[in-house]
């Protein structure tokens, strides 16, 4: 269960779905003596300050937090050197 925010710097209480983001992890369990994966999905919240500036990611395993990287205006438009 969401109990807090998944940024361990801030910790907000998790009290409605409208305030900030759910992220759904997809991993796969490996259950002792099957040889095919189990599905396991997770589910972390940010809270809305949060979620404004990182996002969820796994790395080595472990879900953490990283800050989102935003192209400038200018090239996520395509509009870099074009002219009217």
């Amino acid at each position: 269960m969401i109990s807090r925010c998944l940024n361990p710097a801030c910790g907000s209480p998790f009290r409605y779905l409208s305030e900030g983001r759910i992220f759904q992890v997809d991993r796969a369990l490996l259950l002792s003596g099957s040889p095919v994966p189990e599905r396991l999905v997770e589910h972390y919240w940010l809270c809305e300050t949060c979620s404004r500036t990182l996002k969820v990611v796994v790395q080595n395993g472990s879900v953490t937090t990283e800050p989102i990287q935003r192209e400038p205006m200018e090239a996520a438009c395509g509009t870099v050197g074009a002219r009217a």
